[in-house]
C-alpha cells in the first residue's frame, strides 16, 4: 500500500505552523509589499499575498479543528 505524505501528522502540523505564520503577519501590519521578490513582481505581488492569506485562512480552518481534537 502507498502511503502519502498528505496524511502524515507532522507535515500538516508544518503547513499549519506556517499558515498562522503568515496569518500573525498580517495582524501585525508587516508590509509584504515591501520584500524583495514582491517588488520585482510588482501589481502582481500584492495579488499573490492577499490570495495567500486567503489560502493560510481556509488551511486554518479546514485543519486546526482536526489537530485539535485528534
Amino acid at each position: 500500500m502507498k502511503q502519502s505524505f498528505l496524511n502524515e501528522e507532522g507535515f500538516i502540523l508544518l503547513c499549519l505552523c506556517l499558515a498562522v505564520f503568515r496569518i500573525y503577519l498580517e495582524v501585525i501590519k508587516f508590509n509584504l509589499a515591501q520584500l524583495p521578490i514582491s517588488k520585482s513582481m510588482g501589481q502582481r505581488g500584492h495579488k499573490v499575498h492577499k490570495y495567500g492569506l486567503y489560502m493560510s485562512v481556509g488551511y486554518v480552518l479546514l485543519f486546526a479543528p482536526q489537530m485539535l481534537l485528534g
